[in-house]
């Protein structure tokens, strides 16, 4: 038990993710995000997700990559 939660597959729960609009996904990123933020440093931040992009396949990485792009201004 982790949290007051038992065992959470998270395969599942992005899977079940995967297949809602994209409200309710830009919901779920921007919650991940903001409880990010409370973690004290930008750095500790930026590490942890580090971390997480070392182990993602470059597929996958090409597959995200649309969550970091920005729009340029007209």
């Amino acid at each position: 038990m982790k949290y007051g939660f038992t065992e959470i597959d998270w395969e599942y729960v992005a899977s079940q993710l995967a297949h809602e609009d994209d409200n309710t996904q830009a919901k779920f990123l921007k919650a991940f995000v903001k409880e990010c933020g409370t973690w004290g440093t930008q750095f500790q931040v930026e590490k942890q997700l580090a971390g997480v992009n070392h182990l993602l396949a470059d597929e996958e990485k090409d597959v995200l990559g649309m969550l970091s792009y920005k729009e340029e201004a007209p």
